[in-house]
């Protein structure tokens, strides 16, 4: 995947979590969405998604 492939992704998922934010009832809620989209950056991070010479 290409890095703009990569901001592509980030962009979408980012904005999945901010509607999801806004549709959280309780901050617990708001809590587990922030800590949901924090591991799936972490995830396309650790498996090299943005790197130049990852060829997925």
């Amino acid at each position: 995947m290409t890095d703009t492939e990569y901001a592509k992704t980030i962009r979408e998922k980012a904005m999945v979590a901010n509607l999801e934010m806004n549709a959280a009832l309780t901050t617990e809620q708001q809590a587990q969405i922030g800590q949901d989209f924090i591991a799936d950056i972490v995830e396309l991070s650790e498996r090299g998604i943005g790197s130049e010479t990852n060829d997925d």
